[in-house]
């Protein structure tokens, strides 16, 4: 992690390419993860708890999905930060194509 982000300092490496691969990285955390708890559900059936971390697990990477698609796509971009950061400041965003009255 460390060394990816000197890289990106030094200009090596670009914020684009250092984020794909932290998600990349991610998306291996949650995939082994999900395969630990498939196996706790193999060894016990009766264990609502690992079933329970899969269906979240599930539901996370859907989510993710969208969002990467709507990126794809080329969809507006709107964070949550950015939205309340723009509420508490005062600012109106508006709409690109009113146009001017002359």
């Amino acid at each position: 992690m460390a060394a990816l982000l000197s890289l990106v300092r030094l200009h090596h490496v670009r914020w684009g390419t250092a984020r794909d691969a932290l998600f990349l990285a991610w998306l291996a955390v949650m995939f082994v993860i999900q395969l630990i708890q498939g196996i706790a559900v193999i060894l016990r059936p009766d264990n609502p708890d690992a079933v329970k971390t899969i269906a979240i697990l599930v539901i996370v990477c859907f989510l993710i999905g969208i969002a990467r698609s709507w990126e794809l796509i080329g969809g507006p971009s709107f964070g949550i930060t950015h939205e309340i950061t723009a509420l508490v400041r005062g600012h109106k965003s508006e709409p690109a194509d009113e146009e001017e009255p002359t």
